[in-house]
């Protein structure tokens, strides 16, 4: 075996990590503190209620759509913005 071939082989190995992003089927479940978030939310977007959060849940796509809908804010931007978010709560 040349070393080319063997290079192959270990970069073919290494793609069983290979991760492709695709938005259809992606996971929505909000990953920090719920109730750390949820109080957050509230404070920050007083035109949603705890009825319309809760109702929403721990799912990302569900409260990009509510405050998108509640303050007209695209929900690509509003996704991305929960997104950021998270990162900053603990688990």
């Amino acid at each position: 075996m040349s070393g080319g071939h063997m290079y192959q082989s270990q970069a073919a190995q290494a793609k069983v990590f290979d991760y492709h992003y695709d938005p259809e089927f992606s996971d929505d479940h909000i990953v920090c503190d719920w109730d750390m978030l949820r109080m957050q939310l509230l404070h920050q977007w007083d035109r949603l209620s705890a009825t319309d959060i809760d109702y929403a849940g721990p799912n990302r796509r569900k409260l990009a759509q509510l405050v998108a809908r509640k303050y007209g804010i695209s929900f690509p931007c509003i996704e991305n913005y929960l997104r950021n978010f998270e990162r900053t709560l603990p688990l």
